[in-house]
């Protein structure tokens, strides 16, 4: 995805996805992808489960966009949660459904005990909390800066700043990264 289209308003970028612009649906893919991985951590158990969980909003996020439901692009980011809270609950009752089936017919079943699931650590928890209040800005530079271990000088050209700016911006990213990461998850001082 080019730096210009990381950084463009959600708003262009959502009327462009509209319009069939592949692009800019995977960067509002992108954009909101963090907010869906904690909305979704905080409902389910495992890696895989919040993965798919993620997936799933993003697919229903990007056929709203190419059939046109999103009427107000500047209400996009509660469009996505609205996403969010919907499948959430689409998927509660499809439990109590199977809940119900089994009472029903649980002599029927041959016995079956899952593994244990994978848990994430609190830890991991809040770093997601705290990486999803960041701006989209600052998620790409630590993206570039960790996971692709890009140089100054490639992360300033992939932000289109200079690479002094880069830097600062890293070093204030990282400020407010560790200032979040000291105090409780958001949902805990609520």
């Amino acid at each position: 995805m080019s730096s210009a289209l990381a950084l463009e308003p959600h708003v262009g970028l959502a009327e462009r996805a509209a319009r069939g612009d592949r692009g800019a649906a995977a960067a509002l893919c992108e954009r909101f992808a963090p907010a869906v991985r904690a909305f979704a951590r905080r409902r389910l158990v495992t890696t895989e489960a919040v993965d798919e969980f993620t997936q799933d909003v993003m697919l229903v996020l990007v056929e709203a966009l190419d059939a046109g439901k999103l009427e107000q692009p500047e209400r996009l980011p509660g469009f996505v949660l609205g996403i969010c809270k919907n499948l959430a609950r689409d998927r509660a009752l499809q439990r109590e459904r199977r809940s119900g089936l089994l009472a029903t017919y649980a002599a029927e079943l041959p016995s079956f005990v899952p593994a244990d699931a994978e848990k994430p650590t609190y830890e991991i928890l809040h770093l997601e909390d705290c990486l999803s209040s960041l701006s989209a800005r600052s998620r790409e530079l630590l993206r570039l800066a960790y996971a692709e271990a890009a140089s100054p000088a490639e992360i300033a050209k992939a932000l289109s700043v200079s690479e002094g700016n880069a830097r600062v911006l890293r070093h204030r990213t990282l400020a407010a990264l560790r200032e979040c990461m000291s105090r409780r998850i958001s949902w805990e001082a609520a």
